[in-house]
């Protein structure tokens, strides 16, 4: 499951060379053929895709936003039919897509070669660097990492350097 999401992170940022951090995503979504439309939800729903459309619930922050915007890209870029997402109500039936789309956002939010610049840094720090929620950031750094990025810290451990 993780090398196909981690590939498709992968395209985004190869098509889209130079991004800065924390990413535009509402542009980048742009980019990639979605367009982004806030929405009054009522309860539990956050973000909605169908379609090429991106529907967000209002008063959102600018961090839960951007990785809202980010799994719903994920989905846009790797599954068909149209997606919801609910806050805290999916946390016990989390589906194969569902985790598909968490790695992959994870990665476009966060791609390899930037998290290197701050990888030693706390987890906290990190979610600021990237402007994502810390549970993304820890996500990232723990069930998202690559095999190389744990390869990589392990011999930093093994040194003395932690990230």
């Amino acid at each position: 499951m993780g090398r196909l999401a981690v590939e498709k992170a992968k395209q985004v940022h190869r098509r889209h060379p130079g991004l800065g951090f924390p990413l535009d995503m509402e542009r980048l979504a742009g980019a990639e053929g979605c367009e982004c439309l806030s929405w009054p939800f009522v309860g539990p729903v956050r973000e909605v895709k169908r379609d090429y459309f991106i529907g967000l619930a209002q008063g959102l922050g600018e961090r839960e936003k951007r990785c809202l915007i980010a799994h719903a890209l994920a989905h846009h870029l790797m599954h068909t039919g149209n997606q919801l997402s609910f806050q805290g109500w999916q946390k016990g039936s989390v589906s194969r897509q569902e985790q598909q789309a968490d790695e992959c956002s994870a990665h476009i939010l966060m791609p390899e070669d930037e998290l290197k610049k701050v990888e030693c840094l706390p987890v906290w720090e990190i979610a600021e660097h990237f402007g994502v929620l810390e549970d993304v950031a820890r996500r990232r750094l723990t069930e998202f990492a690559t095999d190389s990025e744990l390869r990589r810290w392990r011999r930093k451990d093994e040194k003395g350097k932690s990230p």
